[in-house]
């Protein structure tokens, strides 16, 4: 299962809006909106089962909708405990692949060339690209649920490594560019607004970047 978890739109992505005037900050809502429900018009293009995490309701029921298989509504406080309670609703021995909801670059290819890896592993890491530097997480494949505790954030990269090393399961790192490029900060949405034309359908990002165009990005 293709598991993608997400805050309320209006709770995403505060380093970027404390970097711009607030009346601006409806526009990033929109980028992190249309990026989730990409993703999910991404994932569905497999028909793959895909199951969402969010503290919205909206969200969730329309994530429902769009056949979600599996929906949990947490408290909203951390992305780790999310993950960590929703999980526990899902078979022991459950498959996830859990995917960051802000990848505007993920296509197809990406979800081929990840899903060829997966039988082959316990575990695989997808570093996140992002301007920070950060070495977050843009994705993270577990053959089952538990294999380890989840710690996405800044640095979580090389933690989700060391933890693997310690259980003694076999992972591989794999970097995906452009397709884990995130939007963490003002940079990575002008990076963004630069290389539009590597998006599947860019239209509805090109729209609302133009709107950001005011900011002088």
């Amino acid at each position: 299962m293709i598991l993608i978890p997400i805050k309320d739109f209006l709770e995403t992505k505060s380093r970027i809006k404390a970097a711009i005037p607030v009346e601006y900050s409806p526009f990033i809502d929109r980028l992190v909106e249309l990026t989730f429900f990409r993703t999910i018009e991404t994932v569905k293009s497999f028909s793959y089962l895909f199951g969402v995490v969010s503290p919205s309701i909206s969200i969730i029921e329309k994530s429902e909708r769009l056949g979600a298989s599996f929906t949990y509504r947490d408290s909203g406080r951390d992305l780790n405990v999310a993950l960590s309670e929703a999980v526990q609703e899902l078979p022991l021995d459950q498959t996830i692949l859990i995917i960051l909801p802000d990848l505007p670059f993920i296509s197809q290819v990406f979800f081929q060339q990840l899903i060829a890896e997966a039988n082959k592993y316990d575990m695989l890491i997808v570093p996140s690209i992002s301007s920070d530097k950060s070495l977050g997480t843009a994705a993270l494949y577990l053959k089952k649920r538990n294999l380890v505790s989840f710690q996405f954030g800044r640095n979580s990269c090389e933690r989700y490594q060391v933890e693997a090393r310690k259980r003694g399961l076999k992972f591989r790192l794999l970097t995906f560019d452009p397709f884990a490029r995130d939007l963490d900060t003002l940079n990575d949405v002008r990076y963004l607004k630069r290389h539009l034309k590597s998006i599947v359908k860019p239209e509805p990002f090109k729209k609302v970047l133009e709107q950001l165009d005011l900011i002088a990005l």
